[in-house]
C-alpha cells in the first residue's frame, strides 16, 4: 500500500467501526451550472466556467460534434476540456447518479406508446455516453470507468480514483447530474439545475492543497443530526471542511493548504 494515500475498501460484511480514509492532493478543479453564479470565496486553484446564458460553452469543439451533445453533455465536454488543459490527458472517473434522464425517459415514453426506439436516441442515453464522446473529442485513449448512482453517491468516483492512483499518477474525476423529468420528482427530489464538476487529482502529499476524505458508518452516533451537505456548493462557498450523510455512510471532508 502506498505511503501517500490511506486507502481500505469498505465491505458489508465490515466491522461497524470500520471507516475509509481517501487523501489526495488537488491540482486543479473546474465548475459549471446552469445558473448564474456569484463566487466571492470559492476554493482556490480552479475555475468556474460563464454562465454563457444557460450553456456551457463548448466553441472548441467543431460544430457538428456540437450538435449532438444535450445540455448536460455539453456541461461535462466544457469542464473535461478544462480538467485536461490543465493536468494533460490522463484516465478518468465519470460519475453520476442518473445520466440523461431526459432522452431515456422520452425513450420510454415513446415504447410505451408502441414507438420505434431510435438507435441514435438509444446510443446517446445510455449511461457512458457522455463519457465516450468527451474521450473522442478529447482524442484520449487512456482508460475511463463511468459509475452510476448508488449509496455511496458521489463519493464512489473518489474511492474509484483511489484505486487508480496507485497505479498512475493523476486522474480526472468528473461528476455531473440534472433535474429529474417532473415524473419522478414525487419519488425522488433532484435539484433544478444543471452542473459538471472535474477535479485533477494527484497522490497526497504533492505540492498543492490537501482534499482528504472519510467514510464512517451510517450509524456513528456523533452524525445523527448531522445535515447532509452539498460538496459542490461547498467549493462555491468556500467552505473548507463538512460532512454528507447517505444512505449507508457518513463522508467528512477537508480542503488543506501545504
Amino acid at each position: 500500500m502506498s505511503d501517500n494515500m490511506a486507502y481500505s475498501h469498505p465491505q458489508a460484511s465490515a466491522p461497524s467501526g470500520m471507516e475509509t480514509r481517501l487523501n489526495f492532493t488537488l491540482d486543479y478543479w473546474c465548475l459549471w451550472q446552469s445558473q448564474q453564479t456569484s463566487v466571492t470565496g470559492g476554493w482556490p486553484g480552479g475555475d468556474v466556467l460563464p454562465y454563457n446564458d444557460g450553456s456551457a460553452d463548448v466553441s472548441f469543439l467543431p460544430v457538428m460534434q456540437r450538435r449532438r451533445l444535450s445540455p448536460l453533455a455539453r456541461a461535462v465536454c466544457a469542464v473535461v476540456w478544462r480538467g485536461r488543459l490543465a493536468g494533460g490527458d490522463m484516465p478518468t472517473v465519470f460519475f453520476s447518479s442518473h445520466g440523461e434522464s431526459q432522452y431515456y425517459f422520452e425513450m420510454l415514453a415513446g415504447m410505451a406508446e408502441g414507438e420505434p426506439v431510435s438507435p441514435t436516441r438509444f446510443s446517446l442515453c445510455v449511461h457512458n455516453a457522455i463519457a465516450g464522446l468527451s474521450s473522442i473529442h478529447t482524442e484520449s485513449f487512456l482508460p475511463y470507468v463511468c459509475l452510476a448512482g448508488g449509496s455511496e453517491g458521489m463519493f464512489a468516483a473518489f474511492l474509484e480514483a483511489g484505486g487508480m492512483l496507485l497505479e498512475v499518477p493523476r486522474v480526472l474525476v468528473v461528476c455531473y447530474e440534472q433535474a429529474l423529468p417532473e415524473v419522478y420528482q414525487a419519488y425522488l427530489s433532484t435539484p433544478d439545475i444543471t452542473w459538471a464538476l472535474a477535479m485533477v487529482l494527484t497522490k497526497s502529499g504533492g505540492p498543492g492543497r490537501q482534499l482528504r476524505l472519510v467514510r464512517e458508518p451510517a450509524c456513528s452516533p456523533e452524525y445523527q443530526d448531522r445535515q447532509a451537505a452539498s460538496f459542490v456548493q461547498a467549493i462555491l462557498d468556500g467552505v473548507r471542511s463538512s460532512g454528507c450523510r447517505l444512505e449507508r455512510s457518513f463522508w467528512r471532508w477537508s480542503l488543506d493548504d501545504v
